[in-house]
């Protein structure tokens, strides 16, 4: 009888432990915390994008701020609205607006800033000298110069 209950033990110690270990998998998989944590007023930054010498945020709100070296403009962001993503380059700035199309500030050397024909763009990148767009039929923009080239991406 003393062995069977011993084993009996170790089953129910087994199991207790199994559910302890679920019950905590549980509670860090859905976050519930037994105690209630006070709401922190912090600023959102959704994306951030690093270029020669400047750093550019998107805040929640769809506007842009930068900092940095500003020599040639890739910094003057402050009146920039419904932008949904940012790019950062060689001394160029690319924001992504809302409509799909997209707005540059900075060094125009080879012609970095010369987006105002760029539609239906879905997705932004900025190099040293150039930026690409990904536009919502798959086709992929990119410029070096005043006029895009474009390749099929998918």
């Amino acid at each position: 009888m003393k062995i069977l209950l011993s084993s009996c033990r170790h089953h129910y110690v087994a199991i207790v432990s199994i559910f302890l270990i679920m019950l905590i998998a549980l509670v860090l998989i859905t976050g519930m915390v037994g105690c209630v944590q006070p709401e922190l007023e912090l600023e959102y930054t959704p994306m951030v994008a690093a270029g020669e010498d400047h750093t550019v945020g998107l805040k929640s709100d769809g506007t842009v701020v930068a900092v940095g070296d500003n020599s040639r403009g890739q910094c003057d962001v402050g009146g920039w609205t419904d932008i949904v993503q940012v790019a950062a380059g060689g001394y160029h700035t690319v924001g992504l607006k809302t409509d799909g199309t997209l707005v540059a500030v900075g060094s125009n050397y080879s012609g970095k800033c010369d987006v105002g024909g760029w539609t239906g763009i879905t997705q932004v990148a900025a190099g040293t000298t150039h930026r690409v767009g990904l536009k919502s039929d798959g086709t992929v923009v990119a410029g070096w110069v005043t006029e895009p080239a474009k390749w099929d991406l998918f």
